[in-house]
Protein backbone atom coordinates (compact mmCIF):
# COMPACT_ATOMS: atom_id res chain seq x y z
CA UNK A 1 0.00 0.00 0.00
CA UNK A 2 1.88 3.57 -0.95
CA UNK A 3 1.86 6.15 1.24
CA UNK A 4 -0.50 8.15 0.28
CA UNK A 5 -3.15 5.40 0.22
CA UNK A 6 -1.96 4.46 4.08
CA UNK A 7 -2.18 8.00 5.12
CA UNK A 8 -5.85 8.65 3.50
CA UNK A 9 -7.36 5.11 4.88
CA UNK A 10 -6.03 6.39 8.63
CA UNK A 11 -7.36 9.99 8.01
CA UNK A 12 -10.63 8.45 7.22
CA UNK A 13 -11.21 6.21 10.09
CA UNK A 14 -10.45 9.28 12.86
CA UNK A 15 -12.98 11.84 13.03
CA UNK A 16 -12.25 15.49 13.51
CA UNK A 17 -11.29 16.30 17.25
CA UNK A 18 -12.76 20.13 17.99
CA UNK A 19 -10.28 21.64 20.95
CA UNK A 20 -11.91 24.78 22.08
CA UNK A 21 -9.04 26.86 23.39
CA UNK A 22 -10.78 30.44 25.38
CA UNK A 23 -11.92 32.04 21.87
CA UNK A 24 -10.65 30.21 19.35
CA UNK A 25 -11.64 26.76 17.91
CA UNK A 26 -9.51 24.59 16.48
CA UNK A 27 -11.35 21.66 14.46
CA UNK A 28 -8.09 19.35 14.07
CA UNK A 29 -8.63 16.98 11.17
CA UNK A 30 -7.05 13.30 10.33
CA UNK A 31 -4.68 13.98 8.00
CA UNK A 32 -4.39 18.16 8.09
CA UNK A 33 -2.28 19.18 11.35
CA UNK A 34 -2.72 22.55 12.68
CA UNK A 35 0.61 24.15 12.16
CA UNK A 36 2.49 25.88 15.59
CA UNK A 37 4.97 27.91 14.71
CA UNK A 38 8.21 28.66 17.33
CA UNK A 39 9.10 32.26 18.36
CA UNK A 40 11.44 31.90 21.51
CA UNK A 41 12.01 35.33 23.93
CA UNK A 42 15.06 33.61 25.39
CA UNK A 43 18.01 33.05 23.73
CA UNK A 44 18.69 29.60 25.00
CA UNK A 45 17.04 27.61 21.99
CA UNK A 46 19.37 25.03 20.50
CA UNK A 47 17.29 24.71 17.39
CA UNK A 48 16.93 28.77 16.91
CA UNK A 49 19.01 30.47 14.25
CA UNK A 50 19.24 33.81 15.80
CA UNK A 51 17.97 35.16 18.88
CA UNK A 52 15.18 37.72 18.44
CA UNK A 53 16.70 39.89 21.18
CA UNK A 54 13.53 42.83 21.14
CA UNK A 55 9.67 42.55 21.48
CA UNK A 56 9.23 44.47 17.67
CA UNK A 57 11.72 41.70 16.32
CA UNK A 58 9.95 38.95 17.92
CA UNK A 59 6.63 40.37 17.03
CA UNK A 60 7.67 40.39 13.62
CA UNK A 61 8.77 37.02 13.51
CA UNK A 62 5.57 35.76 14.68
CA UNK A 63 3.33 37.89 12.26
CA UNK A 64 5.68 36.45 9.19
CA UNK A 65 4.72 32.69 10.61
CA UNK A 66 1.06 33.42 10.49
CA UNK A 67 1.14 34.85 7.23
CA UNK A 68 3.04 32.09 6.02
CA UNK A 69 0.82 29.40 7.29
CA UNK A 70 0.90 29.14 11.16
CA UNK A 71 -2.21 28.37 13.01
CA UNK A 72 -1.26 29.26 16.49
CA UNK A 73 2.37 30.70 18.08
CA UNK A 74 3.59 29.32 20.62
CA UNK A 75 5.90 31.53 22.69
CA UNK A 76 8.76 29.98 24.72
CA UNK A 77 10.20 31.82 27.60
CA UNK A 78 13.08 29.30 29.22
CA UNK A 79 14.67 27.23 26.77
CA UNK A 80 14.76 23.23 28.30
CA UNK A 81 17.78 22.53 26.82
CA UNK A 82 19.98 21.66 30.20
CA UNK A 83 23.00 24.21 29.24
CA UNK A 84 22.81 27.77 31.04
CA UNK A 85 21.00 28.76 33.69
CA UNK A 86 17.54 29.22 34.45
CA UNK A 87 15.93 32.46 33.73
CA UNK A 88 14.49 34.34 36.38
CA UNK A 89 10.91 33.88 36.63
CA UNK A 90 10.47 37.82 36.27
CA UNK A 91 12.83 38.35 33.54
CA UNK A 92 10.53 35.18 31.94
CA UNK A 93 7.37 37.45 32.38
CA UNK A 94 8.79 40.74 30.89
CA UNK A 95 10.43 39.39 28.44
CA UNK A 96 7.08 37.75 26.88
CA UNK A 97 4.31 39.74 28.33
CA UNK A 98 3.81 42.52 25.45
CA UNK A 99 4.63 39.95 22.71
CA UNK A 100 1.60 37.83 23.85
CA UNK A 101 -0.29 40.93 24.70
CA UNK A 102 0.24 42.50 20.74
CA UNK A 103 -0.35 38.96 18.83
CA UNK A 104 -3.83 38.40 20.96
CA UNK A 105 -4.75 42.18 20.81
CA UNK A 106 -4.20 40.59 16.19
CA UNK A 107 -6.59 37.84 17.21
CA UNK A 108 -3.82 35.58 16.67
CA UNK A 109 -3.55 32.31 19.19
CA UNK A 110 -0.71 31.85 21.73
CA UNK A 111 0.56 28.81 23.13
CA UNK A 112 3.09 29.52 26.24
CA UNK A 113 5.66 26.89 26.39
CA UNK A 114 6.42 26.96 29.89
CA UNK A 115 6.36 24.47 32.80
CA UNK A 116 6.40 27.67 35.88
CA UNK A 117 3.09 28.35 37.42
CA UNK A 118 3.69 31.80 37.42
CA UNK A 119 4.53 32.18 34.32
CA UNK A 120 0.97 30.75 33.50
CA UNK A 121 -1.00 33.21 35.49
CA UNK A 122 0.72 35.93 34.07
CA UNK A 123 -0.05 34.97 30.41
CA UNK A 124 -3.55 33.71 30.75
CA UNK A 125 -4.07 37.25 32.23
CA UNK A 126 -3.53 38.92 28.70
CA UNK A 127 -4.90 36.31 27.15
CA UNK A 128 -3.00 33.46 26.09
CA UNK A 129 -5.18 30.59 24.24
CA UNK A 130 -2.87 27.39 25.19
CA UNK A 131 -0.33 26.47 28.06
CA UNK A 132 2.02 23.78 26.64
CA UNK A 133 3.56 22.06 30.11
CA UNK A 134 7.04 20.56 29.18
CA UNK A 135 7.11 19.29 32.85
CA UNK A 136 4.23 16.95 32.36
CA UNK A 137 1.86 18.82 34.82
CA UNK A 138 4.24 18.79 37.76
CA UNK A 139 2.49 21.99 38.90
CA UNK A 140 -1.10 20.53 38.68
CA UNK A 141 -1.95 24.42 39.63
CA UNK A 142 -1.26 25.23 35.73
CA UNK A 143 -4.53 22.41 34.87
CA UNK A 144 -6.50 24.91 37.70
CA UNK A 145 -5.37 28.09 35.45
CA UNK A 146 -6.49 26.59 32.19
CA UNK A 147 -9.69 25.61 33.45
CA UNK A 148 -10.67 29.39 35.28
CA UNK A 149 -9.78 30.76 32.11
CA UNK A 150 -11.26 28.38 29.29
CA UNK A 151 -7.37 27.42 27.97
CA UNK A 152 -6.52 24.74 26.34
CA UNK A 153 -3.57 22.21 28.24
CA UNK A 154 -0.93 20.58 26.53
CA UNK A 155 -0.02 17.67 28.60
CA UNK A 156 3.50 15.98 27.56
CA UNK A 157 5.52 13.09 28.45
CA UNK A 158 8.97 13.63 30.66
CA UNK A 159 10.27 11.72 33.68
CA UNK A 160 12.96 14.26 34.35
CA UNK A 161 12.64 17.78 35.74
CA UNK A 162 12.71 21.33 33.51
CA UNK A 163 16.10 21.66 32.21
CA UNK A 164 17.64 18.30 33.24
CA UNK A 165 19.30 16.14 30.46
CA UNK A 166 18.96 12.70 31.28
CA UNK A 167 18.42 9.63 28.89
CA UNK A 168 16.27 7.08 31.05
CA UNK A 169 16.08 3.50 30.39
CA UNK A 170 12.91 2.41 29.49
CA UNK A 171 11.39 -1.31 29.75
CA UNK A 172 8.50 -0.25 27.30
CA UNK A 173 8.82 3.69 26.72
CA UNK A 174 5.46 3.64 25.08
CA UNK A 175 3.50 1.85 27.90
CA UNK A 176 5.37 4.48 30.17
CA UNK A 177 3.38 6.92 28.05
CA UNK A 178 0.16 5.77 28.23
CA UNK A 179 0.83 5.58 32.17
CA UNK A 180 1.73 9.16 32.79
CA UNK A 181 -1.15 10.12 29.94
CA UNK A 182 -3.87 8.16 32.29
CA UNK A 183 -2.32 9.91 35.36
CA UNK A 184 -2.37 13.22 34.49
CA UNK A 185 -5.46 13.60 31.86
CA UNK A 186 -7.08 12.42 35.87
CA UNK A 187 -5.02 14.91 37.60
CA UNK A 188 -5.99 17.82 35.43
CA UNK A 189 -9.59 16.54 35.51
CA UNK A 190 -9.38 16.50 38.96
CA UNK A 191 -8.19 20.32 39.15
CA UNK A 192 -11.27 21.19 36.62
CA UNK A 193 -10.25 21.36 33.38
CA UNK A 194 -12.26 19.17 31.14
CA UNK A 195 -11.09 16.70 29.05
CA UNK A 196 -11.95 18.30 25.45
CA UNK A 197 -9.64 20.86 26.45
CA UNK A 198 -6.35 18.13 27.30
CA UNK A 199 -3.93 18.12 24.45
CA UNK A 200 -1.41 15.08 24.33
CA UNK A 201 2.45 15.39 23.43
CA UNK A 202 4.20 12.11 23.36
CA UNK A 203 7.49 14.46 24.18
CA UNK A 204 9.93 13.22 21.41
CA UNK A 205 13.54 13.71 22.57
CA UNK A 206 12.31 14.11 26.31
CA UNK A 207 14.84 11.69 28.24
CA UNK A 208 14.35 9.70 25.75
CA UNK A 209 16.82 7.94 23.31
CA UNK A 210 16.56 7.95 19.56
CA UNK A 211 15.17 4.23 19.32
CA UNK A 212 12.44 5.30 22.03
CA UNK A 213 10.99 8.75 20.04
CA UNK A 214 11.15 5.96 17.26
CA UNK A 215 9.36 3.43 18.72
CA UNK A 216 6.59 6.76 20.05
CA UNK A 217 6.45 7.82 16.94
CA UNK A 218 5.49 3.83 15.87
CA UNK A 219 2.86 3.99 18.86
CA UNK A 220 0.50 6.85 17.99
CA UNK A 221 -2.39 4.48 17.02
CA UNK A 222 -2.27 3.66 20.39
CA UNK A 223 -2.21 7.21 21.77
CA UNK A 224 -5.14 8.41 19.69
CA UNK A 225 -7.06 5.90 22.11
CA UNK A 226 -7.67 8.75 24.56
CA UNK A 227 -9.69 10.49 21.89
CA UNK A 228 -7.72 13.73 22.08
CA UNK A 229 -5.69 15.77 19.81
CA UNK A 230 -1.84 15.83 20.01
CA UNK A 231 0.88 17.94 19.75
CA UNK A 232 4.49 16.87 18.09
CA UNK A 233 7.34 18.86 18.37
CA UNK A 234 8.38 17.73 14.82
CA UNK A 235 11.43 20.27 14.21
CA UNK A 236 14.34 19.11 13.57
CA UNK A 237 14.53 16.73 16.47
CA UNK A 238 17.82 14.54 17.27
CA UNK A 239 16.17 10.71 16.69
CA UNK A 240 16.33 11.96 12.81
CA UNK A 241 19.85 13.55 13.06
CA UNK A 242 20.81 10.29 14.23
CA UNK A 243 19.65 9.02 11.45
CA UNK A 244 20.74 11.00 9.03
CA UNK A 245 24.17 12.50 10.34
CA UNK A 246 22.41 16.44 9.83
CA UNK A 247 23.02 19.19 11.88
CA UNK A 248 19.87 20.72 13.88
CA UNK A 249 19.37 23.53 11.70
CA UNK A 250 19.89 21.54 8.34
CA UNK A 251 17.10 19.05 9.56
CA UNK A 252 14.28 20.52 7.23
CA UNK A 253 13.91 17.16 5.25
CA UNK A 254 13.54 15.14 8.72
CA UNK A 255 11.21 17.82 10.29
CA UNK A 256 8.93 16.68 7.08
CA UNK A 257 9.60 12.94 7.64
CA UNK A 258 8.51 13.38 11.34
CA UNK A 259 5.50 15.46 10.19
CA UNK A 260 4.19 12.59 7.50
CA UNK A 261 4.83 9.93 10.52
CA UNK A 262 2.08 12.24 12.92
CA UNK A 263 -0.21 13.69 10.04
CA UNK A 264 -2.90 11.02 10.27
CA UNK A 265 -3.29 11.69 13.74
CA UNK A 266 -5.52 15.21 15.03
CA UNK A 267 -3.64 17.66 16.20
CA UNK A 268 -0.46 20.22 15.64
CA UNK A 269 2.95 20.12 14.39
CA UNK A 270 5.19 22.29 16.10
CA UNK A 271 7.68 23.77 13.64
CA UNK A 272 10.25 26.05 12.71
CA UNK A 273 10.14 25.80 9.04
CA UNK A 274 6.29 26.90 9.00
CA UNK A 275 6.18 28.20 5.30
CA UNK A 276 8.19 24.55 4.10
CA UNK A 277 5.86 22.75 6.18
CA UNK A 278 2.50 24.37 5.24
CA UNK A 279 4.11 23.67 1.19
CA UNK A 280 4.09 20.50 2.23
CA UNK A 281 0.82 19.88 3.76
CA UNK A 282 -1.37 21.81 1.24
CA UNK A 283 0.31 19.02 -1.43
CA UNK A 284 -0.28 15.82 0.73
CA UNK A 285 -3.52 17.51 1.57
CA UNK A 286 -4.67 18.06 -1.74
CA UNK A 287 -3.46 15.13 -3.49
CA UNK A 288 -5.60 12.80 -0.48
CA UNK A 289 -8.90 14.93 -1.35
CA UNK A 290 -8.62 17.24 2.28
CA UNK A 291 -8.48 20.27 0.38
CA UNK A 292 -10.16 21.12 -3.13
CA UNK A 293 -7.87 20.86 -6.13
CA UNK A 294 -6.22 24.19 -7.87
CA UNK A 295 -8.60 26.25 -10.12
CA UNK A 296 -6.44 26.14 -13.37
CA UNK A 297 -4.80 29.35 -14.48
CA UNK A 298 -3.14 29.75 -17.37
CA UNK A 299 -1.01 32.55 -16.46
CA UNK A 300 0.97 30.38 -13.69
CA UNK A 301 2.56 28.77 -17.05
CA UNK A 302 5.81 30.11 -16.06
CA UNK A 303 5.73 27.86 -13.04
CA UNK A 304 6.23 25.14 -14.89
CA UNK A 305 9.97 26.25 -15.87
CA UNK A 306 12.72 28.04 -14.43
CA UNK A 307 13.35 30.99 -16.47
CA UNK A 308 16.83 31.24 -17.15
CA UNK A 309 18.53 34.72 -16.04
CA UNK A 310 21.95 36.22 -17.08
Amino acid sequence: MSLLTTAAAAANRQAPVVLDARQHRFELRPGAPAVMGIVNTNPGSFSDTEHLATTTAQLDRALALVEAGADIIDVGTDSGVAHGEPIDIDVQIASAIDLVRELVDRGVPVSIDTPQLAVTEAMLEVGAAMINDVSGLAEPRIAAACAATGAALVLLHTRVEHKKEAFLSFDDVVADVEQLFSERIALAEQMGLGRERIVLDPGLGYAKHPHDDIEVLRAYPRFAEYGLSFLTGASRKYYAGVITGAEPTDRLPETLATVEAVRPFPGFVRVHDVDEVHRYLAVMETLEGLREKPEVDTSLARMKWVTPTG
